[in-house]
């Protein structure tokens, strides 16, 4: 566990793709990357977390976070970064690291959002104020930090939809991969 609580040095969206390993893990790692609009290759994008970074070494990166698992509760706890399967997009810095904080706090516990989950695909409008899935608690922390982001996309469409406005990063292991 942490025991001081540094001001974040940055602020990164995290995705995790489909690998044949996640998607062998859960039924629902499988659906999720199936169900990925416009699908350009056969790894999306099927979580994502956002980070505030407060510490980096060559083989993690530590900080807040802030997602939500299925069937789970909006966390924004500490994480340690180390698998390396994850990209790291770093945020515009133009962008209030503070608001998106604080909109995070105020939704830890909400609920997971099955209906917006299941019919996200179908379609992309957010039907509930409390109740989240992964890329939508994003989405909604970098809405309050000021980006301009649809609020409901799948992970893959967030991933895609913040190339222009985001960096790659490599805050970790110089070996990762940039997409």
């Amino acid at each position: 566990m942490f025991t001081s609580q540094p001001e974040p040095v940055d602020m990164y969206i995290c995705f995790l793709p489909a690998s044949e390993s996640l998607k062998n893990t859960h039924v629902l790692n499988r659906l999720a990357a199936y169900m990925t609009p416009g699908k350009t290759n056969d790894r999306p994008m099927i979580h994502t977390e956002l980070l505030f970074a407060e510490q980096t070494t060559s083989n993690e990166i530590i900080g807040k976070s802030c997602s939500i698992h299925y069937n789970g509760t909006v966390f924004f706890s500490n994480k340690r970064f180390s698998r390396s399967e994850w990209h790291f997009r770093l945020c515009n810095k133009n962008w209030d690291i503070q608001k998106a904080e604080l909109f995070c706090e105020q939704h830890v516990g909400d609920k997971f959002n099955h209906i917006g989950y299941y019919t996200q695909p179908l379609c992309n409008t957010r039907v509930s104020t409390n109740r989240w899935f992964c890329s939508e608690i994003v989405a909604g922390a970098l809405r309050a930090a000021g980006a301009d982001v649809e609020e409901c996309l799948h992970p893959n469409a967030l991933f895609e939809s913040l190339k222009n406005c985001t960096v790659p990063s490599c805050p970790k292991n110089p070996g990762l991969n940039f997409l």
